[in-house]
């Protein structure tokens, strides 16, 4: 990605858990002079994600098969975000070049748990937005105690991270930790505890741990989410100051052309057989008709379940009655523009793998505010 020229040296910032790169967008998106120096990512679909998304078709050298081989299999890669792929060869050899190509134009350094401090880049921001699935109510919410070995749990390496910047005087500025509303519950309160009280031990000044709200930054999603940003400088107040937008219609952000064939398209793969569960699901969360004041659910990384995002009728398909969300409608409510959803589209990933990346996401319209409130004065382009 070509960043605008600016006299001040940029933002430098390293993206943990990176994910396709909300980060980056929502920095972009706030006019903030950033240069992306890494990122921390293992889950093969969204490093290439973040390469298309980010970099903007940067030409790299690329050699044989067997050196691009041999350097991919320095880290560890996921098929499914869950586990270790066991043969990395066994993707193929145009999806080994798709990988290489990601991975060196976006910096990756890998799997968080396998990167040494000192290989680091220097950095101003690390941005966390660890894994939720053990603190989400969604999932088994076995929690993130340190040692623990749990997903979630991964916040921990974090702590190693900044442990051994701390002893080489290389601690970035800035911090920001985001993820799901019960980061804040009862259940997790000493761990969270624990984790700030480090974070204060090695000079940080926490702001209160806030939720944030989707639907209060422009679009209608209600999701929540927890924010905490840490600095070296301040202790930073979230909340107050942000610029809200509840100014939308949720008649931009569904489309119901299907006179379109593309439109049509992506409703047929959003389509559902009328199963005894899913009608109970349409009983739940359908949205029928869709108004200006429509509130979607929170878009997780799979929407064929109980509680989702929203159901909207539709009898376009043989035998089928309704729908969930396209994924052109998932990534408008998560804050990205069509031109970003038609980049990832273009990759060829199914309706359910591309569910899965932007379900994992974060909405950009929160932390482009987040970020406003943070930079604007310092590193405003």
């Amino acid at each position: 990605m070509v960043e605008k020229k600016s006299k001040k040296r940029p933002l430098r910032v390293f993206e943990a858990f990176a994910g396709i790169g909300a980060q980056s967008t929502a920095l972009r998106r706030a006019g903030i002079n950033y240069v992306s120096v890494g990122i921390s990512e293992w889950f093969i679909d969204a490093i290439i994600s973040y390469d298309a998304l980010n970099n903007d078709g940067q030409e790299i050298k690329v050699p044989s098969y067997e050196e691009q081989l041999k350097y991919l299999n320095r880290f560890t890669f996921s098929l499914n975000s869950a586990e270790p792929i066991k043969k990395l060869s066994s993707i193929g050899k145009e999806k080994i070049k798709q990988l290489y190509i990601a991975n060196k134009r976006s910096k990756n350094y890998g799997s968080i748990t396998e990167i040494k401090p000192e290989d680091l880049p220097n950095m101003d921001l690390l941005t966390y937005s660890f894994p939720c699935q053990d603190l989400s109510t969604g999932g088994k919410t076995e929690g993130m105690a340190k040692g623990s070995g749990t997903r979630s749990g991964l916040l921990w390496e974090i702590e190693r991270l900044l442990i051994g910047l701390n002893e080489q005087n290389r601690l970035p500025k800035y911090l920001l930790l985001e993820n799901v509303a019960t980061l804040i519950a009862p259940s997790n309160a000493a761990d969270l505890k624990q984790w700030l009280d480090f974070l204060t031990s090695i000079g940080y000044k926490n702001s209160d741990p806030t939720i944030l709200d989707a639907s209060e930054f422009g679009v209608p999603q209600d999701r929540r989410r927890c924010i905490i940003v840490s600095s070296l400088k301040k202790k930073y107040t979230i909340n107050g100051n942000l610029p809200r937008n509840k100014k939308y219609d949720a008649r931009d952000f569904v489309f119901d052309d299907y006179t379109n064939p593309v439109l049509k398209a992506e409703a047929d793969a959003a389509s559902l057989n009328p199963t005894p569960s899913r009608q109970d699901m349409w009983k739940i969360n359908k949205r029928d008709p869709i108004t200006k004041q429509t509130i979607f659910h929170t878009v997780t990384c799979n929407m064929d379940r109980s509680n989702n995002a929203g159901m909207i009728a539709y009898n376009g398909y043989p035998g089928r009655i309704y729908r969930l969300l396209t994924i052109r409608e998932a990534f408008l409510l998560m804050g990205f523009n069509e031109r970003e959803y038609e980049i990832v589209k273009s990759l060829g990933f199914s309706y359910r793998r591309m569910n899965k990346l932007i379900g994992n996401s974060i909405v950009v319209n929160v932390l482009a505010a987040v970020f406003t409130e943070m930079f604007r004065g310092e590193y405003a382009l």
